[in-house]
């Protein structure tokens, strides 16, 4: 009786207390946004001026770095400074490497879209943004899938600065290319 009591429980509990729409994967937290860039005081897309790339060789691995900067926001201008940092074995061939300023957040964009055998680093720092009303503790660095589900990355340091309306992330590991950026 006892053991039949132990499986209508565990068969209930099956039933009842699984969620069938739930995913390991899905973002812990569906209220994050994007943080905003400023508009360019010049009114030009940010996006079509501040694309760089780079050949990248993954047996070899490598730095690539890149700083963008526009007039607008208020502080006057903002600034973005990236670095990717590849070790040998990361992928195999030599690979044009690019990254995109997103034209609206806070966000990059980096191609080609591939998978990496070795955790790609970016050190990210934004400055120059409106941080009013951002929660430092609730900050997050999140890549961005296509259907704009938002998965948080690990990283080694997340931090902010209002006063200088700075972002930063430090050794955010990036396992394949697509769009990251910061939430709140």
């Amino acid at each position: 009786m006892k053991n039949l009591l132990s499986l209508s429980l565990a068969t209930l509990l099956f039933f009842f207390g699984c969620d069938h729409d739930s995913d390991v994967t899905s973002p812990t937290n569906p209220e994050l946004k994007l943080i905003s860039l400023p508009q360019s005081s010049s009114g030009l897309s940010v996006e079509t001026l501040y694309t760089e790339s780079m050949d990248i060789n993954g047996r070899y691995g490598g730095e690539f770095t890149a700083n963008f900067n526009y007039q607008g926001g208020p502080f006057g201008q903002v600034t973005i400074e990236s670095e990717l940092e590849f070790d040998s074995y990361s992928f195999q061939g030599t690979v044009e490497i690019t990254q995109t300023l997103d034209s609206e957040f806070a966000a990059l964009k980096f191609g080609p879209s591939m998978q990496f055998n070795k955790d790609v680093e970016l050190d990210l720092i934004i400055t120059g943004l409106d941080l009013i009303g951002v929660n430092p503790n609730t900050l997050d660095f999140v890549y961005i899938d296509a259907n704009g589900n938002m998965i948080p990355v690990e990283y080694d340091h997340i931090a902010m600065d209002q006063n200088s309306g700075t972002l930063a992330v430090y050794g955010a590991k990036l396992p394949h290319f697509s769009r990251y950026g910061f939430v709140n």
